[in-house]
């Protein structure tokens, strides 16, 4: 470590806010940052900025700009679940925010976060907010997230037009730990613990959330909690197939890990074992990641079944409460691309949502809409925006019209 830190102490600090850096272009970290030291007048805050091995000088343009972000460099890229923990070797307060480099908090973001926290019962882990894309405008990135049975964890909402379907307070099965608030005491080790490390990138935050669910805790979110997010901002520049792999192999290794029942785990894992030889011996793609997966899951295979044991231990709920939340949800996002993705079906579960929330028959109307031009796509045709329907869409925000462009014919 070239910064010898400082020793945690109880300094009256309410929340701990943990950075992970790693190669974040300048301009974004410092949004981030700066965005932090505008919202420090909402609570009091202390930012760490752990830095994995950039070796690229922003961590020293860090240092001279912000002097009160404490910052630890973990000497090699260790990832992200291990700097975390690294980070909460160095806090005490209450509360921790986990914030990602390529986030900006909006004005009232942190106050109303530390509010709902503060309100929430003892048995809540954490909040999550209103996450907003930073490169579509209106589009959500996560409220939540949902973990449904097959394993394939995704954020609440992505790829949806935010039209307020998502605004009331709302149970959830996690939170993005893109940006969340949570309670520090539940990394210690009579609580949920700390982050699985066995995960180098990516679903460290739906283990994590998974575990606290298991042992009783539960999620919120706080909507009018606006943050933006450019969406696998750092990591977009990265190799599809180091990203696939990442996945495949942590979604295998979370369900081995955390499902309750044996016979669900075996069989998401037979199924996107299966999958990943098709797509080999078959679809001949990604066969250099399928195979190192597979043969990756294989040796850790004996670890996980025990970790299994271990966690099983700490278990007092069951997985239904967790699966049900994720029941009328869906993702609606081009990981590939990182755009919103699947238009219609994307409008009609916003407008779905909305219609239950307000039973306004303008949304009905609409709504009838999207299912006649989803029909159309289904069928095979391309569907047409008629005049008569283009009218009914005139006075929705530019989000929704964009989204209907992309997916019909005038």
């Amino acid at each position: 470590m070239k910064d010898a830190e400082k020793d945690v102490e109880n300094t009256g600090v309410t929340v701990e806010c943990i950075l992970v850096n790693y190669k974040s272009p300048w301009e974004m970290l410092e949004r981030c940052l700066r965005s932090l030291r505008d919202a420090s007048g909402e609570a009091p805050l202390k930012v760490t900025l752990i830095d994995n091995a950039s070796g690229d000088g922003v961590i020293e343009r860090a240092r001279s700009d912000f002097p009160d972000v404490r910052i630890v460099e973990m000497g090699r890229n260790a990832g992200f679940a291990a700097a975390v923990n690294r980070g909460l070797d160095t806090v005490a307060g209450p509360m921790v925010l986990l914030l990602n480099t390529d986030a900006v908090l909006t004005p009232g973001a942190l106050g109303t976060m530390v509010s709902a926290l503060e309100a929430a019962d003892s048995n809540c882990a954490g909040v999550a907010p209103k996450m907003m894309s930073s490169a579509h405008e209106g589009v959500i990135d996560a409220i939540g997230t949902v973990m449904p049975p097959n394993g394939a964890g995704f954020n609440r909402g992505i790829g949806q037009c935010d039209l307020g379907q998502y605004d009331s307070p709302e149970e959830v099965a996690g939170v993005c730990f893109g940006a969340a608030l949570l309670r520090r005491k539940l990394f210690e080790p009579d609580g949920v613990g700390r982050l699985y490390e066995g995960y180098f990138l990516y679903f460290e935050d739906s283990d994590w959330c998974h575990r606290a669910a298991a042992c009783g805790y539960s999620f919120l979110t706080a909507p009018e909690a606006v943050v933006l997010h450019l969406h696998s901002g750092v990591t977009r520049n990265e190799s599809l197939a180091f990203k696939y792999k990442l996945i495949e192999l942590n979604t295998l290794r979370l369900v081995v890990r955390n499902f309750e029942s044996p016979l669900r785990a075996a069989r998401v894992v037979g199924a996107r074992s299966a999958r990943l030889i098709a797509r080999t011996l078959i679809r001949r793609k990604f066969i250099g990641a399928n195979l190192a997966t597979l043969a990756q899951f294989a040796r850790e295979l004996p670890r996980l079944l025990e970790e299994r044991k271990r966690l099983g231990r700490k278990r007092t709920v069951s997985d239904a409460g967790i699966f049900q939340l994720a029941e009328g949800e869906d993702a609606f996002f081009d990981t590939v691309d990182y755009r919103p993705d699947r238009c219609l079906d994307s409008l009609i579960a916003t407008y779905v949502r909305l219609l239950q929330r307000e039973k306004n028959p303008a949304h009905g109307k609409i709504l009838a809409a999207l299912y006649r031009l989803s029909q159309e796509q289904v069928s095979g045709r391309a569907p047409l925006l008629d005049p008569k329907t283009a009218e009914l869409f005139a006075s929705e925000c530019e989000c929704v019209r964009a989204l209907l462009d992309s997916a019909t014919v005038s």
